[in-house]
């Protein structure tokens, strides 16, 4: 097994960065980014003699919340990711740690690089799509998770993309593609079991879309006899005022 298939490119629940529901938040950026640089010091040994990383107990994951730190520079190399930390995942851990200190424009340009360095892959795109959200920018973030289901990832990692597209919809409140959108992702999930996922919360999102629109098409119609009223009343209004103005 190779030291990048060591580690899992992501963990297999929505992020909080996309999700909008709370029981859909996940461990922090810090927690799986201490995660992989710690993996990548333990992959290296420090001498010909040294077991090999596989025998060593895991390290403990960073606290929820802590800052993520930078890689180890004695931590070992390998641009393809086979027996050492790659500039890819390097940037990927870059953005990161910024996102968890709140330098989201910070965090933007790593993810940016990390694409640059390899753009064949979801993860990229995935992380970049989270930054532009919390940016406050939708319409990157959209962009962003559009382009990385075309990418490579795993079923786990592209699972999460088709639910930060559908909880996306929802935020713009375009209902009908979001409920489209919720409904793709639960095909998604009946099709890849290994995915995980939430599939009882495809059924939860369309019930709250289909109430808020049929409370839309409600407040619609009231909204509607509200304003004939008002017109009546000024009609009435204008017609009275004319009366008066003739018996003067």
């Amino acid at each position: 097994m190779s030291w990048a298939a060591s580690v899992r490119d992501d963990s297999s629940r929505p992020r909080r960065g996309c999700g909008s529901l709370p029981r859909m938040q996940d461990r922090s950026f810090a927690a799986f980014a201490s995660f992989f640089v710690a993996a990548a010091v333990w992959a290296a040994p420090a001498s010909a003699q040294q077991q090999p990383a596989t025998s060593a107990s895991p390290p403990a994951a960073a606290p929820a919340g802590a800052a993520a730190p930078a890689a180890d520079a004695s931590a070992r190399k390998d641009p393809q990711g086979q027996t050492g930390i790659s500039p890819y995942m390097e940037q990927i851990l870059k953005g990161q740690a910024s996102f968890v200190a709140r330098d989201i424009p910070g965090a933007i340009a790593a993810f940016q690089d990390a694409i640059k360095l390899d753009a064949a892959r979801m993860l990229g795109f995935y992380r970049l799509g989270e930054a532009m959200l919390e940016s406050g920018n939708m319409a990157e973030a959209e962009a962003a998770w559009t382009t990385a289901l075309g990418k490579k990832g795993t079923d786990a990692l592209q699972a999460k993309v088709l639910f930060c597209l559908a909880d996306l919809r929802e935020r713009q409140k375009n209902w009908q593609a979001a409920r489209d959108a919720w409904g793709t992702y639960g095909t998604f999930l009946t099709s890849n079991p290994k995915a995980g996922g939430y599939p009882a919360t495809v059924t939860e999102r369309q019930k709250q879309i289909d109430r808020r629109v049929k409370d839309e098409k409600d407040y619609a119609a009231v909204k509607e006899r509200i304003v004939q009223r008002e017109a009546e009343r000024q009609k009435e209004a204008e017609e009275n005022a004319k009366k008066d103005k003739l018996n003067r």
